[in-house]
């Protein structure tokens, strides 16, 4: 059987609700619940995957980021419920993102990859993702890669990372910064996570936490670099 078919025919037989000419959203979200159904038994999520919603629908790929579940998604509505492409609105968000704890991966193996500082094994407190795709469909959000619908836009999204508030430490940390200036998001590209290359510690914006966060050698060498003129420095000056 077609992994378009076999996602079409349950646990919500969408068949039985295009016969009995259901309306076209609660298609939608039966289609939406059959896709993840079938997502958590046989895809798993890889933030560094490049896999595309055609590889997954085809069997040719079992692993992909969000942008590739979100485009199989948009291939069950328009090719199983023959939704018009052009009523389906490909939602991409580029730029870090903190999407919030109670949205869990249709991976069971996620759990996320967000820790705080002082607790290295638990990383249940979210996810930092640098994009992040789900798509609109008449009044809908169906956001596959998180496992939820919503109705309002970004729902799911905390908090959104740019210009500023995104700095460089050497040559592959980043340190996030809240808009509110509060709360400091670092990248640990040592500490590998289902679903991620690495993983991120949060912590209260303070010089101590960042020097701790960072190690006392790495923290010098970066406040020292450009003679202190980097965008790093000048926003840890600011600091208590």
């Amino acid at each position: 059987m077609a992994i378009l078919d076999e996602i079409l025919e349950g646990p919500v037989d969408i068949a039985a609700l295009i016969k009995d000419n259901a309306p076209r959203e609660r298609r939608l979200d039966g289609a939406f619940s059959n896709l993840l159904n079938y997502a958590r038994k046989n895809w798993s999520y890889t933030a560094s995957g490049n896999t595309g919603g055609e590889a997954l629908l085809a069997g040719t790929g079992n692993a992909a980021p969000c942008g590739g579940i979100a485009t199989a998604l948009k291939l069950v509505f328009i090719n199983g419920l023959n939704v018009p492409a052009n009523d389906i609105e490909y939602i991409r968000i580029t730029g870090y993102v903190w999407t919030g704890p109670t949205y869990l991966c249709f991976d069971p193996k996620v759990v996320g990859n967000l820790r705080k500082l002082d607790t290295p094994a638990n990383y249940n407190n979210g996810c930092i993702f640098n994009e992040h795709y789900y798509l609109k469909c008449g009044e809908k959000y169906y956001d596959p890669c998180l496992s939820i619908s919503y109705a309002v836009r970004d729902q799911s999204i905390k908090e959104k990372f740019g210009g500023k508030n995104v700095m460089m430490i050497g040559t592959n940390r980043r340190l996030l910064v809240t808009t509110s200036q509060q709360t400091c998001f670092l990248y640990m590209p040592s500490e590998p996570v289902p679903g991620f290359q690495g993983a991120w510690a949060m912590f209260d914006a303070t010089k101590k936490n960042i020097e701790k966060a960072l190690g006392s050698q790495l923290f010098r060498t970066e406040m020292a670099a450009l003679h202190g003129t980097t965008t790093f420095a000048q926003f840890v000056n600011t600091l208590r």
